[in-house]
């Protein structure tokens, strides 16, 4: 039992309100309203403490079993946190997890990720940037925002319609990737794609169109943009229209379109080329 380690009171019963609190930040309107988000399990909460995340609470499973290196990073993590330990009972109704591994970790809105209404700053104009549209599924989010970590990817930009990127499913798939790249939530996607193409960017969406560019074929610059559409409808029409141009990656025929996050991958590893 770690309790030992800490000697921390235990939270048992239903009546704590900061536990309460906790548990409705699975809701999205609640966690904009508190700007808080949760990292369930023990490599988001290293990597939470890694890339200095503000942390607001660590919440432990009474019965869970930690290695040294978690406990002292717990350890370490106390002189500026709140700890809490609860019993199982409770811990089970705050985690996301089907396997959970005894650790939450309550963290503040990331500065990484900001939210635009109005025009993008680019003071950057050679940042490696995709972006996405509508993309709904939160675990491809999740694995969008890996594969753009794994291939240097500078900023992702994403509609504001795209899956909430603190959303527990979303936070988890990223394996911590959501730390390591900016994200900028889009409110008027159509004004950002005039703003980065009246920067000298080309952008490129993925659609299959008679005159798209052929990835592998056509030459791609790293100053290049690519757009990923929904996964079931593609890009939009006027999303479309406003790119300089379309790109497609070359398939056998007969053969159904790739998931959009291993058409991301694809792409993102010509880009990084």
């Amino acid at each position: 039992m770690n309790n030992l380690y800490f000697d921390l009171p235990l939270i048992t019963g239903k009546s704590n309100s900061t536990i309460t609190k906790i548990g409705k930040l699975q809701n999205k309107k609640y966690r904009n309203n508190e700007k808080l988000f949760i990292c369930d399990g023990v490599k988001l909460f290293e990597e939470a403490v890694k890339f200095n995340a503000v942390i607001k609470y660590i919440i432990l499973d009474n019965e869970a079993e930690f290695d040294e290196k978690t406990l002292l990073m717990i350890k370490k993590s106390m002189n500026k946190t709140s700890v809490l330990c609860v019993d199982s009972a409770n811990f089970k109704k705050l985690t996301t997890e089907n396997a959970p591994q005894g650790i939450i970790t309550i963290c503040e809105y990331l500065c990484n990720i900001n939210s635009f209404n109005s025009k993008l700053d680019f003071e950057k104009n050679n940042e490696k940037i995709i972006m996405l549209e509508s993309v709904r599924d939160p675990g491809n989010m999740g694995t969008i925002l890996r594969n753009a970590v794994a291939f240097g990817i500078d900023r992702l930009i994403i509609s504001s319609d795209c899956a909430d990127i603190y959303s527990p499913k979303v936070v988890r798939s990223s394996m911590g990737a959501i730390f390591k790249i900016k994200i900028s939530v889009q409110n008027d996607f159509k004004m950002c794609i005039e703003t980065l193409k009246s920067s000298g960017r080309r952008v490129l969406g993925a659609a299959l169109k008679r005159d798209s560019l052929i990835l592998g074929k056509d030459k791609i610059s790293e100053t290049d943009i690519f757009i990923m559409g929904n996964e079931g409808h593609g890009l939009s029409e006027n999303i479309v229209n406003l790119c300089t141009d379309t790109i497609f990656i070359p398939m056998k025929e007969n053969t159904e379109s790739l998931n959009v996050s291993i058409a991301s991958a694809i792409l993102m590893w010509e880009l990084s080329k």
